[in-house]
């Protein structure tokens, strides 16, 4: 090999070298630039499917929803309570307004529960907010029609729950015919004066929630009903309960709620 190819051959050699160095800083900045991008998508989608949850269901932050809900029922918790993600996308809990089912190691707990979660889970369903009480302990109060079927009713007919006549005075739905042929009477309805209720009791003279404790649970401030309270919507464990234990938070009428 003479100079002159030699010299040849080395600039050939360095031109390849640039090439390469060349295509691969392209494809470096073109992976920055992708990495970046999906770095940014995941935010924006969380925040827009937030702001999403936030629009269908932010009247609920001071007052409940003005129409009906639909949705699919994901989760039955008990025989009174539900939870449903809305065509829109926000997951909800319901309390079923006027029903009263056993608690959690209460005789005919499991048998409420499956009651409700063969009529309701994973089945389309309509919610109806009740318009005379707000969130009890961040639940919806509501009627719900799993597949057509109306489930506050059905659970109170079915013998697993029974009418929370407690609460006839105060709910909308007092005077539908299933309420009114399971215990809620026209003297409930005519005393009902639409007063909200979002937690504690309801002060007869003036229509405002106070948040008295309950002398039947000893060491632990617990409001009598309404509205019902479940071992779930509080934050105590093990405290001594007397009767007649309102909220029936003892289950095994052994002296303690709530028990872990």
């Amino acid at each position: 090999m003479n100079y002159s190819e030699g010299t040849q051959k080395i600039t050939l050699e360095r031109t390849r070298k640039r090439f390469v160095f060349c295509i691969s800083l392209i494809t470096l900045i073109l992976n920055i630039q992708t990495i970046e991008q999906l770095q940014l998508q995941p935010p924006q989608l969380h925040h827009q499917s937030y702001k999403l949850i936030e629009n269908v269901y932010a009247s609920t932050a001071d007052s409940i929803p003005v129409n009906n809900l639909d949705g699919i029922i994901t989760n039955v918790i008990d025989g009174d309570t539900l939870e449903i993600r809305t065509n829109e996308g926000a997951a909800i809990t319901i309390r079923l307004a006027l029903v009263d089912a056993p608690e959690i190691n209460e005789l005919g707990y499991d048998e409420a529960r499956d009651f409700v979660s063969e009529n309701c889970s994973d089945k389309p369903a309509i919610v109806d907010p009740d318009n005379n009480q707000g969130l009890s302990y961040g639940r919806l109060v509501a009627l719900v029609y799993c597949d057509g079927l109306n489930i506050n009713e059905a659970i109170i007919a079915s013998g697993h729950a029974k009418i929370y006549e407690s609460f006839c005075e105060i709910s909308e739905f007092s005077d539908s015919d299933w309420a009114q042929e399971n215990g809620c009477t026209e003297d409930d309805i005519d005393s009902s004066n639409s007063r909200v209720v979002e937690g504690g009791d309801i002060n007869s003279e003036d229509g405002k929630i106070s948040n008295n404790c309950d002398s039947a649970y000893s060491g632990v401030c617990i409001p009598s009903p309404p509205p019902d309270l479940d071992c779930k919507d509080i934050p105590h464990k093990n405290f001594n309960v007397k009767s007649p234990d309102p909220h029936q938070l003892d289950g095994d009428a052994d002296g303690k709620g709530c028990e872990t």
